[in-house]
């Protein structure tokens, strides 16, 4: 008996993903913890304890064209993360579905990668530090 494969929309090839002829689909896992590597330190967090994230302008931009133009604010459960950098919004869909593992401060420009984020600094504290009462 031949075996029919369905070619609805959701099943044909696409440039992105190669067409599958197994029986079995693998998929890599998706990361449990995201990393942030600064100079200093590779803080690893893990990706449950994400509660949200504020996406908006850096406002301790000094007017340079050096000068960072987003900031992105992670809030876990144990820690904010304030990530500083340029096209942040497109690390929103990636993060979104879990799909970010490790995010890098490079401090200075290099080569620019068109359609990708880039973070030149990243902050990380606890998020309940100061607690007054």
């Amino acid at each position: 008996m031949k075996s029919e494969k369905s070619h609805s929309e959701s099943n044909r090839p696409s440039a992105d993903k190669p067409p599958f002829a197994g029986s079995v689909e693998i998929i890599p896992p998706r990361p449990t913890f995201i990393e942030f590597i600064t100079a200093k330190h590779l803080w690893g967090i893990p990706l449950r304890q994400l509660d949200h994230f504020i996406l908006g302008e850096n406002p301790e931009t000094d007017g340079k064209k050096t000068s960072p133009t987003d900031l992105l604010i992670l809030n876990f459960e144990t820690r904010k993360v304030f990530l500083y950098g340029w096209r942040l919004e497109l690390m929103l869909d990636p993060l979104m579905q879990g799909r970010v593992k490790r995010v890098h401060a490079e401090k200075f420009l290099g080569t620019l990668v068109i359609g990708e984020p880039w973070v030149s600094e990243i902050k990380v504290f606890p998020r309940y530090a100061f607690i007054v009462v």
